[in-house]
């Protein structure tokens, strides 16, 4: 007996990919969502399909269970089954052939609607234009960023400051006596650092090498790496490429060398 096939056995991992992979977002070209949204109708339709078949499928098992039930109870009392049973299988199980086979007939239809979708990643104008906009998206933003975290930046060291301050005032001198009343793992407290002296304040040194280590990102220099040069003309970066080039090759050497000592301390067995 052959095994039953099902929509759920003619979808392949590649295919659910093709399904819901979208490569594109708002700022893509509008060929970009029209060709989605084609390929979404083929998925659409693909579920409407399996859902269907599903249905049928159900449909028809209870056909021939009664189809069966009434066969068995012709057999037990010798009298004929009733006209037309054999018809209802068989149109049950034509129901279910039918859906299956418009299912398969979609799946030539997917690889379509997705290879058109795809092909637009492979379209230097396709590109260019997506690329424009990005660049331009990509332009505002950046100077937002730049500017919230300048003046961020500029608040942080001020506020650790007053919060020293403010901390001190308040806890050492102000509540003092109220502090050094206070009993802390067997002994009184000297002073207010217990409620300040942490690494979650205002003055936290981790704060102040975090805001660093941002600094070097969003406020860089570098025209590739601070996204500068990624949005100007393509011959202006074809043109700087080769001297970026250099300027990494030199870094990259700067960092081998940097690292050379430290490789020959762990080479050596009697390095402590």
């Amino acid at each position: 007996m052959n095994e039953k096939i099902t929509p759920e056995d003619l979808i392949t991992p590649n295919h659910e990919y093709m399904m819901s992979n979208q490569r594109h977002g708002v700022l893509a070209p509008k060929v970009a969502g029209d060709r989605w949204r084609a390929l979404q109708a083929v998925v659409s339709e693909m579920n409407r399909l399996s859902d269907l078949y599903y249905e049928r499928a159900e449909a028809a098992e209870d056909i021939r269970l009664d189809a069966v039930a009434a066969y068995a109870r012709a057999a037990d009392s010798g009298k004929a089954v009733p006209a037309g049973m054999g018809t209802k299988v068989q149109d049950a199980k034509l129901a279910v052939d039918g859906a299956l086979t418009a299912f398969r007939a979609t799946l030539p239809r997917l690889v379509a609607a997705r290879k058109a979708y795809d092909a637009l990643f492979s379209d230097r104008a396709f590109i260019t234009e997506y690329r424009q906009a990005i660049a331009t998206e990509f332009i505002e933003r950046r100077e937002a960023a730049v500017k919230a975290f300048k003046e961020l930046d500029a608040q942080i060291p001020a506020l650790a400051e007053l919060y020293d301050l403010l901390g001190d005032f308040t806890l050492n001198h102000l509540l003092g006596d109220t502090v050094r009343e206070i009993e802390f793992n067997g002994s009184n407290l000297e002073h207010g650092g217990l409620f300040t002296e942490n690494s979650d304040s205002w003055a936290a040194p981790k704060l102040s090498q975090a805001l660093s280590n941002v600094r070097r990102y969003v406020l860089s220099d570098d025209p590739i790496k601070g996204g500068t040069l990624l949005t100007e003309d393509l011959g202006v970066i074809a043109a700087a490429l080769p001297d970026l080039a250099e300027q990494r090759y030199e870094e990259w050497q700067e960092a081998l060398d940097a690292q050379a000592p430290m490789k020959m301390i762990n080479s050596n067995p009697w390095a402590l």
